[in-house]
């Protein structure tokens, strides 16, 4: 299915996740159809339309078609405002929802394929890139390979399926089937860790192929590093499941009462209302809601040191931001087990500490080493050299040429 000279390949990309929208699956997929070749690619996005009507999310070179996302009758959605005992009863009831209800966009994943169809009577499409989670976007593209449409496909994996600790036996039962066509089916599958990978090769028996694309950064890394008059500690992103700053705010009370807890404040960006402060605390602790990316990127590189949480049920998995962290040049205090892949990165690049996310002790001893660089005007040689392979513009690259390797 190679091309000549003249023609471009058409490729088409199914998200649930697309800017206006914030999240690191956003931000994926937004380099996808931001850094591969538009000389050799004509890419369209199918993706929802924004809640807020905000469609500021253009990419010269690429046709977004936002298609209706019907919310389902039954599912409740955060407003941002309530407070946090009303947040957690949502999120419990939404939980429950999942377990029976696997597939809540649905309404999307039928326009989506409609509006596929659509594109499929002016051009013949060569490439669909779908990515998961949520699931309807794999979907979509089973239903289009049940219609015998004839294009390769690249499955994209964020996060495991069938393995994924989160889910119970009912969702872990469906996901496995929907699995087990997927691998039948797709010609390449990417995901963004090396665990994932052995995950993804275990399942698939050898059939397709599997590349990692991992998530990276997307900014030029800064040539100076600025110091906060007060010692500032940066968090971003919202707290769920078992993804908690509770130790971290304890290993903080612990330092108050021996008197040794630093001059200093700590932001929690796009927390809101997911968290509870203690009191003693409620001074140097602030929280915001979610803000757009480019503001979030801003707050990692003004910060001092900047906070991830990575928890034993997701140590396979490398949080986005991460990357982000680590490009900003300021110290990261990772509370990971010592063989996570984010524990390994950054000692890789050199780039912060590490505690275990339930030892009181060694976190304390890491804000205390990070405080110390601040106030002594030092930062950490971070292998920047290294590092620089995973700018998404770099990672997009290994995408295209796995994508070529096909046709």
């Amino acid at each position: 299915m190679k091309k000549n000279g003249t023609d471009k390949i058409n490729l088409v990309i199914f998200t649930l996740y697309f800017p206006p929208a914030i999240s690191t699956a956003s931000n994926r997929l937004e380099a996808f159809a931001k850094y591969l070749n538009k000389n050799v690619f004509d890419i369209t996005v199918i993706c929802p339309e924004s809640e807020n009507g905000s469609y500021n999310s253009t990419i010269e070179g690429v046709n977004v078609i936002r298609v209706k996302n019907k919310p389902h009758p039954l599912k409740i959605n955060f407003s941002g405002k309530e407070k946090f005992y009303t947040h957690k009863l949502k999120a419990l009831y939404n939980r429950i929802f999942t377990t029976f209800i696997h597939n809540d966009n649905s309404s999307w994943e039928i326009n989506a394929v409609r509006a596929f169809k659509t594109i499929s009577k002016d051009k013949k499409v060569d490439v669909v890139i779908s990515t998961f989670p949520t699931v309807e976007p794999h979907n979509a593209v089973l239903q289009l390979k049940n219609d015998s449409f004839n294009f390769k496909w690249v499955a994209d994996m964020r996060d495991e399926m069938s393995l994924n600790p989160f889910n119970n036996s009912l969702q872990k039962r469906y996901l496995s089937k929907i699995e087990k066509r997927l691998f039948e089916k797709a010609d390449l599958i990417t995901t963004t860790t090396p665990s994932l990978v052995e995950a993804f090769r275990k399942i698939a028996g050898g059939k397709p192929d599997i590349e990692e694309i991992r998530n990276g950064f997307d900014f030029d890394i800064p040539d100076e590093f600025g110091f906060n008059e007060m010692f500032t500690i940066t968090h971003t992103g919202t707290f769920y499941s078992d993804i908690k700053p509770y130790t971290f705010l304890s290993a903080l009370t612990s330092l108050n009462s021996e008197g040794r807890l630093p001059e200093m404040k700590i932001i929690f960006v796009g927390a809101g209302n997911t968290v509870v402060i203690p009191d003693e605390l409620k001074d140097i602790i602030s929280t915001t809601p979610k803000i757009p990316h480019k503001e979030a990127e801003m707050m990692i590189k003004k910060s001092d040191a900047n906070l991830l949480i990575v928890p034993g049920s997701i140590s396979k998995y490398i949080p986005g931001k991460l990357y982000e962290y680590i490009a900003s040049g300021k110290p990261v205090l990772a509370l990971a087990k010592k063989d996570s892949e984010s524990a390994k990165m950054i000692n890789e690049c050199n780039a912060g500490f590490i505690a275990d996310i339930d030892n009181q002790n060694q976190i304390k001893e890491i804000i205390i080493k990070a405080y110390n660089l601040w106030k002594n005007r030092k930062r950490l040689d971070v292998n920047f050299e290294y590092f620089k392979q995973f700018h998404r513009k770099e990672q997009v690259k290994k995408l295209e040429k796995a994508i070529l390797e096909k046709l």
